[in-house]
């Protein structure tokens, strides 16, 4: 059976100053350690997801500012490609011109020599006509 006695009363005194010295020495220290380490990991929880955030913004802003690129990269593609189409119609427009003006000039010129051997040849089928009908009648005509 138990007996209460002064042991007893040793006993309860020696489990208390246990428990305060433990207390002091082992469970304050690990708490505050552990308390530590939890505020610390939040704090890089915290930080990792500020990161993460801001490397989707990062990433969400190259893509805008890539895409703006390339939309401005076609426009200025398809500006560039009508500027040579009316630079080509111009060019071809010109040809054109140039090509029947000398069309004309050369349609002139042959007109005109075709007119000079008519005329020539027409003075000379009169000499020839004349000369023939000498020779046939045997006189001056």
């Amino acid at each position: 059976m138990i007996t209460i006695d002064l042991s007893f009363f040793a006993e309860i005194i020696g489990m208390l100053i246990l428990i305060v010295v433990l207390n002091s020495m082992l469970y304050e220290p690990l708490r505050r350690v552990m308390k530590e380490r939890k505020e610390q990991m939040d704090a890089l929880e915290g930080e990792a997801i500020k990161f993460e955030d801001r490397i989707k913004s990062l990433v969400e802003d190259y893509e805008r500012k890539l895409q703006e690129a390339r939309k401005a990269g076609k426009s200025e593609f398809e500006k560039l490609r009508n500027e040579a189409r009316e630079e080509e119609k111009k060019l071809i427009e010109e040809s054109t011109k140039e090509a029947e003006a000398k069309r004309q000039e050369l349609m002139q010129q042959l007109t005109s020599q075709i007119e000079a051997a008519k005329k020539e040849l027409q003075a000379k089928a009169e000499a020839f006509a004349v000369e023939i009908a000498q020779k046939l009648l045997g006189r001056a005509v």
